[in-house]
């Protein structure tokens, strides 16, 4: 099977070669034809534009010179520059405009359109010298007409030359497309076959990529339920254990403070209880965190409202939130959709460098938002954004990591699906 793959590859690519090789051949001279006519004419065209309008902008001024409005205070002299800067430009067109054509024109042509703009601007500066404007209507306009009329006759001659040029082009493409049945053809049964040898090949493949993300899948579900188990277990020991001991130790001190004998030692066990009743908070909200009972008892809307409160305090970070909160009856679920908000707001605590968040909520949606650096490119992945994912993909919802439209910071958002 391997010979037998390796030998159809080996022919397939000297049958693209060969079919490489002509196509390249064609296009170079396709690419000839282009550049020596078509491209050619296209600027020199580009240069018989450029003179008809500085031709049109004669015109114009020709016109506002013989206007009698009293605006032309000082007289034909006003339009001297203006002769000059279009004589400058349309010498330097004709210039490029010969070039590009050389050798493929009429030296004739050539002649006449440069003989007859050089009696243009003489006949023009004997109008500046002695202000008679019958000179424009007598001699320049009808010499600006004649200019203009052989430049259109230049540009349609430039027409006629792309239009076989393009002939020229059309008739190497349809050498081009039909050789390209004849490899079509060829090429389509050897990769058919070749084709054919890979997909059985890739279907082992697929199948064996298959069980292994089945069995990861199965092995984050194992993962991501053994750890919300240990969390609730330690959660139960700090609330039923750790907390009943401090507020039994709490109690007592309360008595002691109470029996003292002096005011000294009444103080000093104030302050152990004082302490003691703190330690007996933060155990509490360390298990609230790790397992928080409001989930079981009151749902996921009162977790979010109750987690969004404690995050504030801890992290000194304003949180405003949008929306009706989310609706999941599931406790599987909304553990998994309340551990996702927490990784999330983690991540903003720890990352973000900011002093607000936004948390945008409806019936079926979670978002985190945060104006922040954001996600730097072509950084990896840690283990929460992964944890996060695995947890979207257990309840069937689409997790997903973007750029806010502020078009700063990170924005999070979870789509769950509809129940």
């Amino acid at each position: 099977m391997t010979n037998r793959l390796i030998a159809g590859v080996l022919f397939s690519l000297l049958i693209i070669a060969a079919y490489a090789g002509y196509t390249v051949y064609s296009v170079n001279q396709m690419r000839d034809v282009e550049t020596n006519i078509v491209e050619r004419n296209r600027r020199a065209s580009l240069q018989l534009i450029r003179i008809q309008s500085d031709l049109n902008a004669l015109a114009l001024a020709m016109r506002d010179m013989q206007d009698p409005s009293p605006s032309h205070e000082y007289g034909l002299s006003a339009w001297r520059a203006q002769f000059q800067r279009i004589r400058e430009n349309l010498n330097d067109a004709i210039a490029k405009e010969t070039q590009l054509n050389a050798g493929r024109r009429n030296p004739a042509q050539v002649l006449f359109l440069k003989s007859s703009l050089d009696q243009f601007f003489t006949t023009a500066d004997e109008l500046f010298a002695t202000s008679d404007l019958t000179i424009i209507r007598d001699r320049l306009q009808p010499a600006q007409e004649s200019l203009a009329s052989l430049t259109a006759r230049l540009l349609v001659g430039n027409t006629e030359e792309d239009q076989r040029a393009s002939q020229d082009i059309a008739n190497i493409y349809d050498g081009i497309e039909r050789n390209a049945y004849i490899f079509l053809a060829v090429a389509s049964i050897l990769i058919a076959a070749t084709g054919y040898a890979l997909i059985r090949q890739n279907n082992r493949v697929f199948q064996q990529t298959a069980e292994l993300s089945a069995q990861r899948s199965e092995l984050a579900r194992q993962l991501i339920t053994m750890q919300e188990s240990t969390l609730r277990s330690i959660s139960r020991d700090l609330h039923d254990e750790f907390g009943q001991i401090l507020t039994a130790l709490g109690a007592m001190l309360r008595r002691a403070e109470k029996q003292a004998p002096d005011t000294q030692f009444r103080e000093s066990v104030r302050e152990v209880s004082t302490i003691v009743q703190d330690t007996l908070d933060k155990v509490r909200s360390l298990s609230q965190s790790l397992h928080p009972v409001i989930l079981e008892e009151q749902g996921l809307a009162a977790a979010i409202t109750w987690y969004l409160g404690v995050f504030e305090h801890q992290q000194g970070i304003t949180v405003t939130r949008q929306g009706p909160l989310p609706q999941v009856h599931d406790l599987a679920h909304a553990i998994q959709v309340f551990r996702i908000l927490q990784e999330a707001l983690n991540n903003v605590a720890r990352h973000a460098a900011v002093r607000d968040v936004i948390v945008r909520t409806t019936a079926t949606s979670l978002e985190v938002e945060d104006h922040g650096p954001g996600i730097r490119s072509g950084h990896r992945i840690g283990i929460g954004l992964t944890a996060m994912q695995e947890r979207a993909t257990l309840i069937g919802a689409t997790l997903t990591m973007t750029q806010p439209a502020t078009g700063k910071g990170t924005l999070v958002r979870l789509q769950l699906p509809n129940v």
